[in-house]
């Protein structure tokens, strides 16, 4: 497995966790990280977040979900070593939020690209779409 990858596995297996411990983050985020997701049923406009609001967004999701999951479909290494992923998420919500109520399961089908500095996830530009069932 290349480098590239087990760091993107590492911080898979983390976000997972709804693991929240910045130093765990450390070694697989590049201290000037920024994560770019563009609009969807979540979020209407970009969201660009710096290592600290990753860690933000964690603690959020962290109370809203449970169960949360990424499943893998399609990876992919580019010449630039950048990586693209595709994959299906799921999570069940922890609670009643908006539109959402408590034990509601919301998908998506994500797609990210991974850019990479120093050996560590400099870059991620997150297409989600999600649904819910």
């Amino acid at each position: 497995m290349s480098a590239q990858l087990a760091v993107i596995n590492s911080y898979f297996e983390l976000v997972q966790a709804f693991n929240t411990e910045p130093e765990a983050y450390a070694t697989i985020l590049h201290p000037e990280v920024e994560q770019t997701e563009y609009p969807n049923l979540i979020f209407k406009t970009i969201q660009r977040r710096s290592f600290t609001d990753i860690m933000d967004n964690l603690r959020a999701g962290r109370e809203l979900l449970r169960d949360q999951h990424f499943e893998v479909e399609h990876m992919q290494t580019n010449p630039d070593g950048s990586v693209v992923v595709e994959g299906l998420w799921h999570a069940t919500t922890a609670s009643d939020v908006g539109p959402l109520l408590r034990g509601q399961r919301v998908q998506g089908q994500l797609c990210l690209v991974f850019e990479f500095k120093d050996g560590k996830i400099y870059r991620q530009r997150r297409y989600p779409c999600y649904y819910m069932s």
